[in-house]
């Protein structure tokens, strides 16, 4: 048999599979799904991103396979406050080394200061994890962008209670809507950097930068609350320096 021959046997013979497996699909199924991709995911993606945040989990959706990406969606989108925090802690846990690599190769001038982080959430110290990884993520937001301080807040103007952060959003153009879906923690304000006065037994178990880092919080020190840490330190590094390479592109 020729190879020409072999050729046109094997596109026939993959038309009939594909013809068969055409006829079986659930196009208005397909049109749903389409539909919901397109119209309702970055809304979804916005409020999720939103909730995580004020619990003080952040997740970057920009990186990975396209796997990575539909396992978020999955693992996040329409679940429960349990089933979230379930995944997150997961996620972060399967992903330590992988964050302190990437984290101390962008930031050598951390790299101590990451390290010992990341150590100290491993040996269970969270008391001294957590108010490093608070620092940390602070001081990665100056390194990329010194003139705005990551949790500094505009206090009048039309943006009075807005994080500064919003405001290299709002300096970018040409950001695509899953873009400013999934960048939505820069752009509002966050449970995390809330100032709270008269902080109750349950504010103090909470990931507060301003109760932690002021030293009224006593009862922070928990393993969620240091992965959640982590969390945000990785999302600062990933979050700003998607916009600053953006931004130089424009």
């Amino acid at each position: 048999m020729s190879e020409f021959k072999k050729i046109i046997d094997g596109m026939t013979g993959f038309a009939k599979v594909f013809k068969e497996w055409v006829e079986h699909i659930d196009w208005k199924a397909v049109h749903n799904r389409m539909d919901y991709l397109v119209s309702q995911l970055p809304k979804d993606l916005e409020n999720e991103s939103k909730n995580l945040m004020n619990r003080g989990w952040f997740i970057w959706f920009y990186e990975g396979h396209l796997y990575d990406f539909t396992d978020k969606i999955a693992g996040l989108i329409g679940k429960s406050i349990s089933e979230q925090d379930i995944f997150m802690s997961s996620y972060v846990k399967q992903n330590l080394e992988r964050l302190r690599v990437i984290l101390c190769s962008n930031y050598p001038h951390r790299e101590n200061q990451i390290k010992d982080a990341f150590s100290a959430h491993s040996a269970g110290l969270f008391y001294s994890s957590i108010p490093t990884l608070l620092a940390i993520s602070e001081g990665i937001g100056r390194d990329l962008y010194p003139s705005i301080g990551l949790f500094a807040k505009h206090r009048q103007s039309s943006k009075a209670g807005l994080p500064k952060t919003a405001d290299i959003f709002d300096s970018i153009s040409g950001l695509e809507v899953f873009e400013k879906a999934v960048l939505m923690p820069l752009r509002v304000a966050s449970d995390v950097t809330k100032n709270i006065t008269n902080p109750t037994a349950d504010d103090k178990k909470t990931l507060n930068r301003h109760l932690i880092m002021h030293g009224i919080s006593d009862s922070y020190g928990s393993e969620e609350n240091s992965l959640k840490a982590i969390s945000l330190t990785y999302f600062v590094h990933a979050s700003l320096s998607h916009l600053k390479s953006k931004a130089s592109n424009t």
